[in-house]
């Protein structure tokens, strides 16, 4: 940036009327509209490179909770597939004890069939001569019945003990076959659960990724923040060494609004002015029969004008017809709260646009004299539930 603090034309403007003040400019032709409007310029970036610095910030915030909710599906995950894993070797082990009791009841199986063809081939080996023999050796017919008896339920008792056998084999095998269908969903579920973590880790490293990425922005756009504020800080340096030498030595001097401090409502004075030239209800060359709704704060083009209160900005309009400004010019509107809004008017530049926050003193716009006005002023306003009110009865 070229130097901008040449020697100025120090002429003599504090007991001048409004409609007397002239336009200064340094001996390098800068004026003092020139770094207003790099001032918006600045103050634009400011706003933007603070917007983009927040939404960056909230990103990160948003991402990091994304990445810490896939860390915590994949913990969720890996307990599945352990308790799975687990699962999988209880199945494994029940069909293995299911197959040894198969082996062992087809083992009993095997014995009990032999036991019974060894009694059926007893049995059927034994012909007439036999019979005559066990009829006559018998001391009774019930003791020859007895026998008898006694063979036939030896008969069905094998067979009893043998379907009892195959029966329970049969379950253990079913048994077996539901065993192995778990199993096999189990391996599939498991192979689905490691599949599942594997894009899980895929997204965390592609979140990761990002964060990274938005985190890298977020400080850029944060040293761009630092950067515009630092040359805003010159320029408006700048801009009060100009109007500092524009007003020495002259008249009664500037009052300065920030020393005359708050009031009770927390309002501060909105520029710093040489003198009031209209007060509250007052007459104006377009008001002659009074009425006059604000303060009318006197001082060079391109004064600094403060934000009176915290709040937001409201409205930033141009009144115009024609291609002329009229009635108010370029002006703002902070509303404060509930009960307080402020009013700025006559502007020649404006910093601000609708709904950006500020805090009491921040800088607003410059001093003009948009509008029905005579010479550069601050036609400034405070509005108490919708209605104008004297602002002296407000201010510090």
């Amino acid at each position: 940036m070229t130097a901008l603090l040449a020697a100025v034309l120090a002429l003599p403007v504090a007991l001048l009327l409004p409609e007397q003040l002239p336009v200064y400019a340094a001996d390098d032709g800068t004026t003092l509209k020139e770094l207003q409007q790099r001032a918006i310029e600045l103050n634009r970036q400011i706003r933007e490179s603070r917007q983009a610095a927040e939404r960056k910030a909230k990103e990160a915030k948003s991402l990091t909770g994304q990445i810490d909710r896939i860390e915590t599906d994949i913990d969720v995950t890996e307990a599945r597939i352990e308790s799975t894993e687990g699962t999988i070797e209880e199945t494994e082990a029940g069909i293995q004890a299911i197959e040894a009791d198969i082996e062992r009841r087809q083992r009993e199986l095997d014995e009990q069939r032999g036991h019974q063809d060894e009694t059926l081939r007893v049995l059927y080996e034994t012909g007439d001569d036999e019979l005559l023999f066990l009829l006559a050796g018998a001391s009774s017919i019930s003791e020859l019945i007895e026998h008898t008896e006694y063979l036939e339920s030896l008969e069905e008792q094998i067979d009893a003990w043998i379907l009892e056998v195959e029966t329970l084999k049969r379950a253990l095998e079913d048994r077996r076959s539901e065993l192995k269908d778990k199993h096999d969903e189990l391996t599939a579920l498991q192979s689905q659960q490691e599949a599942f973590k594997v894009g899980l880790a895929d997204q965390r490293a592609k979140k990761d990724a990002l964060l990274t990425q938005t985190k890298q922005e977020q400080a850029r756009y944060e040293d761009q923040l630092e950067e515009a504020k630092k040359l805003n800080t010159q320029v408006e340096s700048q801009m009060a060494s100009i109007r500092a030498k524009l007003t020495a030595g002259t008249g009664p001097g500037v009052v300065q609004a920030k020393d005359r401090g708050t009031s009770p409502v927390g309002l501060q004075w909105p520029t710093d002015y040489t003198y009031i030239s209209t007060y509250f209800g007052g007459s104006t060359p377009f008001q002659p029969n009074g009425g006059h709704g604000g303060l009318d704060l006197v001082n060079s083009a391109g004064t600094p004008l403060y934000a009176t209160g915290d709040g937001t900005i409201t409205a930033v309009e141009e009144m115009r017809y024609n291609g002329q400004y009229y009635a108010y010019g370029k002006y703002v509107v902070i509303g404060h709260n509930a009960r307080f809004s402020s009013l700025y008017a006559h502007l020649q530049s404006i910093l601000v646009i609708p709904g950006d926050e500020v805090k009491r003193g921040d800088v607003i716009g410059y001093m003009g004299s948009t509008g029905w006005s005579t010479g550069p002023h601050l036609h400034y306003e405070i509005w108490e539930y919708s209605s104008r009110v004297n602002p002296l009865n407000y201010l510090p």
